[in-house]
């Protein structure tokens, strides 16, 4: 089963930290505000977040905090020019004010960013970086579970390459992390997001039970924040199960109810999954013309999927190609560089040994002369 919350798992976790900053009680007030709003509503989240920005008398801590709720509000409307705008330029706000701790989880945040756009290599360097930063500048322990982050995406990644029963491991290390850290409700969404994944590898390797059991916990800790997305897909994962025991019309009730409790939602991707399997199911019901709405609605929320994903994945190709060609110029330009102080060097030193060998030939001639005049002397 192809997840969705994989996507912007990395988005709530990173914005779900605390601000560091002390006596600011409006602006942590409305930070925790709009990372709270960032699944629910997340136009609102942005809203808050760039007053919080506004409000932040540049303080790098506050900025940080804002530009990652706006990129994790973004990446929730699947908006995903906007959210590598903002979280780069949260990065170059940590990185210009060494606040190690920020760019770890700005890094984590873009690591997660690419994953979810199946650029594992990429998700790589900034995960790498993320990961080496936190051993070299450990972070406090409020702020332990970007660990588990860092921890959850490998999983993603490993699930992409090699399958499910290696990435295990490392999405049951995370939601232990994240276990360990529950006293802060910012940390349910992550709870909730990670034991849907679980699930789904559960399910992938007919572990049916653990499934059960994981997307229940997911919509446990997803109800304590109002994350309608999350509770959808897990009902989701629970309407799988459901049809693979040949319950199909509670299955259907239960894809029902997810369909209709995102229906505001701009998630292309959640909409075809529920509409995918309110169409199978139907067809197993023998109900055609569900079967045949169901259908149409798939395909056409498909579409979008392709359309959106593909014009994110050519932006991201153009930047890459830029990134080449300024390396390339670069590259060029050191070569220049070095060949001009060669060139210079060398000219001094033709100069020193055409100065020697003037030098030489004169005092040589001057000899000479003197010979001769001494010569006709005698």
């Amino acid at each position: 089963m192809k997840k969705i919350f994989l996507y912007s798992f990395l988005t709530a976790l990173t914005c779900a930290t605390s601000l560091l900053a002390q006596g600011h009680g409006v602006l942590d007030s409305l930070g925790k505000e709009a990372n709270v709003l960032v699944y629910s509503n997340p136009e609102l989240a942005i809203e808050k977040a760039f007053e919080l920005y506004q409000l932040s008398n540049d303080d790098p801590v506050y900025q940080v905090n804002a530009l990652l709720t706006v990129a994790n509000g973004y990446a929730v409307l699947k908006e995903h020019d906007q959210v590598f705008e903002y979280a780069l330029k949260a990065d170059s706000i940590a990185e210009v004010h060494k606040n190690y701790t920020d760019q770890v989880r700005v890094l984590g945040f873009i690591g997660g960013q690419y994953q979810r756009l199946k650029l594992g290599g990429r998700a790589l360097t900034y995960l790498d970086r993320a990961y080496n930063l936190s051993v070299k500048y450990p972070l406090p322990d409020s702020l332990e579970f970007i660990q588990g982050n860092i921890l959850f995406v490998k999983g993603l990644i490993k699930k992409d390459d090699l399958g499910c029963r290696y990435a295990l491991p490392y999405f049951n290390d995370a939601a232990t992390v994240f276990e360990n850290n529950k006293d802060k409700k910012t940390i349910y969404a992550s709870l909730a997001i990670a034991y849907n994944n679980i699930g789904d590898c559960n399910f992938l390797i007919e572990e049916y039970t653990e499934a059960k059991k994981n997307y229940t916990k997911a919509i446990r800790y997803a109800e304590e924040i109002n994350a309608t997305k999350n509770i959808a897909y897990s009902k989701l994962g629970l309407a799988k199960l459901l049809s693979k025991e040949e319950r199909y019309d509670e299955s259907i009730k239960l894809l029902e109810k997810a369909f209709s409790s995102i229906k505001d939602v701009n998630d292309t991707q959640m909409n075809t999954q529920i509409l995918k399997a309110l169409s199978e199911d139907y067809a197993q019901v023998g109900n055609d013309e569900k079967y045949n709405e169901y259908v149409q609605l798939y395909l056409e929320e498909e579409k979008k999927l392709l359309e959106e994903e593909k014009k994110t994945l050519n932006r991201i190709t153009d930047e890459l190609e830029i990134e080449s060609q300024e390396k390339s110029q670069n590259q060029k330009n050191t070569y220049v560089y070095i060949f001009l102080f060669i060139g210079i060097i060398l000219f001094f030193l033709l100069g020193y040994v055409v100065n020697k060998i003037v030098k030489k030939r004169r005092k040589i001639a001057a000899s000479k002369e003197k010979i001769k005049k001494s010569s006709t002397k005698s």
